[in-house]
């Protein structure tokens, strides 16, 4: 059976609070005891318990949690894309409460100023690569203009649906600097809005393509290729049995008649084939080089560092162009997509090579231009040997 002692709370907080004041003092603990008639274990328990609870109460204090509200409003507007008369009635129908407009607009500018602050601190003083994106709206010729952080994916800004231009990205960069964004390097798809606001704001040498783009234009490219190629072996088919139906009958065989004859259809065939062969081998090898980490191919291989894959991206390049020249005139277009795709118009450009600190950029007006044609596409480098051109020689 446990016996309560007979003191007040109020006494035991006296006690324990001269416990703690006097804490250090040789006879407090004592004297207490015997005053108290309480043992010395005891009030050494009860001090415990009091300056646990004296320290828990000016601990500080949580963040207070966000209302159920609040966050129903915030979800429904950022993951639903409602309007605010459409969270009113979501509101009414989910959790049955009726909300005014002005409270819901007041719970978004209080989430919106809690954002801006946020951001404010997340400012660096290092300074930041910066990959720039355009998703375009359900309004022709208007998009979301964002503004990523290459190496933290923090978003440093999203712009409401603008009109797609050079002015829009020069305001969107400059908004940047005014915040403190120490911006040493974009990245982005290549368009022309972003390269004329780079070119206002002097920040297009340091400008690079980043690889997923070109990487899917060379897909898309080799997919059509693929098409033509199926396309005009279906021809040559229909032009053998049209040549057989002639020689075995004498007469004009009937449907539209073939522009070439079986000879020219299968030396037409031959020549797509070469360039199909070619442009597979050369994406493939431009695939491996814009991978994170290559390897040489030799007996004991090594890690290539950038100016290794420069030169290597550059004889691929040099290497497309060839098949360009090569290729039947309604495909050459095609394939000088991806020559092309550094750059959309004369600009300096480069593509963004993996574990290389810094840009090159070249001019495909000017350093651009090799012996063998003009390159928009690559990263500036001398030489035009290496692995890419003994392999396919």
């Amino acid at each position: 059976m446990i016996h309560l002692h007979s003191s007040t709370p109020t006494q035991r907080a006296q006690w324990v609070s001269a416990l703690v004041a006097q804490e250090g003092t040789y006879g407090v603990v004592s004297h207490l005891s015997q005053m108290a008639e309480v043992s010395r274990q005891t009030l050494y328990s009860w001090k415990a318990t009091g300056q646990s609870a004296l320290e828990a109460a000016f601990e500080p204090k949580e963040p207070q949690a966000r209302t159920p509200l609040e966050r129903a409003v915030l979800t429904l507007l950022v993951e639903g894309h409602a309007s605010y008369r459409g969270i009113q009635a979501c509101l009414a129908v989910l959790l049955g409460q009726q909300v005014s407009l002005g409270t819901i607009t007041a719970i978004v500018q209080n989430a919106g100023e809690r954002a801006q602050r946020w951001l404010e601190q997340q400012v660096s003083e290092q300074g930041r690569v910066l990959a720039l994106d355009e998703q375009y709206s359900s309004k022709r010729g208007e998009a979301y203009l964002n503004v990523v952080d290459v190496h933290s994916s923090q978003v440093w800004a999203t712009l409401p649906a603008v009109a797609v231009d050079g002015e829009s990205w020069t305001l969107a960069l400059w908004y940047l600097q005014e915040q403190g964004v120490v911006c040493t390097g974009t990245v982005s798809d290549g368009g022309r809005a972003i390269a004329d606001a780079l070119r206002t704001t002097k920040a297009l040498s340091t400008h690079q393509r980043d690889v997923w783009h070109v990487l899917h234009l060379a897909g898309q490219v080799q997919a059509r290729l693929e098409r033509v190629v199926q396309e005009e072996e279906e021809r040559g088919q229909l032009i053998e049995r049209q040549e057989q139906q002639r020689a075995s009958t004498g007469k004009k065989p009937v449907g539209r008649p073939a522009k070439t004859t079986g000879s020219e259809q299968e030396q037409r065939l031959r020549q797509l084939h070469r360039v199909l062969e070619g442009v597979k081998y050369l994406f493939a090898q431009l695939h491996q080089l814009l991978e994170i980490v290559v390897l040489s191919q030799q007996s004991k291989p090594r890690l290539l560092g950038s100016a290794s894959r420069r030169e290597e991206v550059e004889t691929v390049l040099d290497l497309l162009e060839e098949v360009v020249q090569s290729a039947p005139a309604p495909v050459r277009k095609e394939v000088q997509r991806e020559s092309r795709a550094g750059a959309p118009e004369p600009a300096c450009s480069a593509v963004l090579c993996p574990g290389d600190g810094s840009a090159s950029a070249r001019s495909h007006c000017t350093v651009g231009r090799t012996g063998r044609g003009t390159h928009w596409l690559g990263l500036a480098a001398p030489g035009d040997s290496g692995r890419a051109a003994q392999a396919i020689a």
